[in-house]
């Protein structure tokens, strides 16, 4: 029985090893960060894309606190790397709005990652 056990085990740790392996293939084909573009809204119809993820809006996070920035392009920034984390290539429906009453001076920008279908 220990014997039994112990292949199944040896067996998963192979799956992992082999996900895990197979997950760092996907991650190399990333788009880096500085090469995803935000696009305006006219410029693409919504059959083009997928979107992946709502940029800060999806996480568990956002029901407790929300990023701010001291500018635009800073939230512009760093909504890029989260994108290009998420395997995204672009980011659609962009905003940055003034945080009055949430962080006085400062702006929450939120926006929608997307890949091309």
């Amino acid at each position: 029985m220990n014997r039994v056990f112990a292949a199944c085990v040896a067996l998963l740790a192979c799956f992992s090893l082999i996900g895990c392996a197979s997950g760092n293939k996907a991650t190399g084909g990333r788009v880096p960060a500085s090469e995803v573009k935000v696009y305006n809204n006219t410029q693409l119809a919504p059959t083009q894309y997928t979107i992946v993820q709502r940029v800060w809006i999806d996480e568990w996070r956002s029901n407790v606190t929300y990023p701010t920035f001291a500018t635009t392009e800073d939230g512009i920034q760093a909504m890029r790397e989260k994108a290009s984390a998420a395997g995204a290539s672009g980011l659609v429906n962009v905003m940055c709005l003034d945080a009055t009453g949430y962080k006085n001076g400062r702006l929450i920008c939120y926006g929608d990652a997307i890949r091309f279908n």
